[in-house]
């Protein structure tokens, strides 16, 4: 740490204890390449760092640790990685659920031939796979909590497998089978056949260039009526079979509303008609 940055840490210091965690959180941001919000986090879980600002250190110890942390070759503990998204699980993965309790409620499908965010590459691009995922909430993976992850000592592979301060990613996992719908609903034969026979009512490159096409301007109509029969097969199938809407979010895949919104498109009610238009 440079001395204009141990004379920032003795300004802060000088404010008191919530300043100074601040400027402690502002200069691990600056030094590790992280979102404030995630050096807000690792320095409140730092244990020996957050000692130091309670006690009101001297800059110069408080700048030696912030440089430890920042130069760190491990988890620093600021969940950039479950902030972005949450994890594509593997084939290996399978018992970790059950180790972990977590049923078909906790996950969902990506179905090949949507758009959806890529945490790596940025941006929606097109799947070529499907995936099945770790339900999300915000944006971030669901199970982050306040006091990080919730199922940390089972977390799947994709999450033991990352480190940002190695380069390491999650595209090097490309040789590794990922858990299918297969796998996952192979004890239950009515929830298998119920998702194969869905994507022959509802294939994914359909709806993918129906959403496609309404994005850029031309006819609705198409889209329309596969965002309706997706919204009458889930019903339908929920009614009769008892698989509740989010267990079916693994079982047929995300809603095809959810999917259309990586379109850019928004479904809305003008009197008695169903209308989709451009969020914008």
């Amino acid at each position: 740490m440079s001395d204009s940055l141990i004379r920032r840490l003795h300004e802060a210091g000088s404010a008191g204890p919530g300043a100074l965690a601040q400027a402690c959180a502002a200069l691990l941001a600056e030094a590790r390449g992280v979102e404030i919000a995630a050096a807000v986090r690792a320095v409140a879980q730092d244990r020996e760092l957050a000692r130091l600002i309670a006690e009101a250190a001297s800059a110069e110890r408080l700048a030696a640790r912030l440089r430890d942390l920042a130069q760190a070759a491990r988890c620093i503990g600021c969940a950039t990685c479950c902030r972005t998204s949450s994890p594509t699980l593997y084939a290996e993965d399978l018992p970790r659920l059950a180790a972990a309790g977590l049923g078909w409620e906790s996950l969902v499908t990506l179905r090949a031939g949507e758009k959806a965010h890529s945490a790596r590459l940025g941006g929606l691009q097109t799947l070529e796979h499907e995936l099945i995922k770790l339900r999300e909430r915000g944006g971030a993976c669901a199970w982050l909590g306040d006091e990080g992850c919730g199922i940390y000592e089972h977390r799947p592979l994709q999450c033991r497998w990352l480190e940002c301060w190695s380069g390491r990613h999650a595209g090097q996992l490309g040789e590794r089978p990922r858990l299918n719908r297969e796998a996952l609903l192979a004890e239950d034969q009515t929830a298998l056949a119920l998702a194969r026979e869905y994507e022959v009512k509802l294939p994914a490159a359909h709806l993918h260039q129906a959403l496609a096409d309404a994005a850029q301007g031309k006819d609705t109509a198409p889209a329309l009526a596969l965002l309706e029969l997706d919204h009458m097969l889930r019903g339908a199938i929920s009614e009769r079979y008892g698989y509740s809407p989010q267990a079916l979010d693994l079982v047929l895949g995300r809603p095809a509303r959810e999917v259309a919104a990586n379109y850019g498109l928004e479904l809305s009610l003008e009197g008695e008609t169903l209308v989709l238009r451009s969020k914008s």
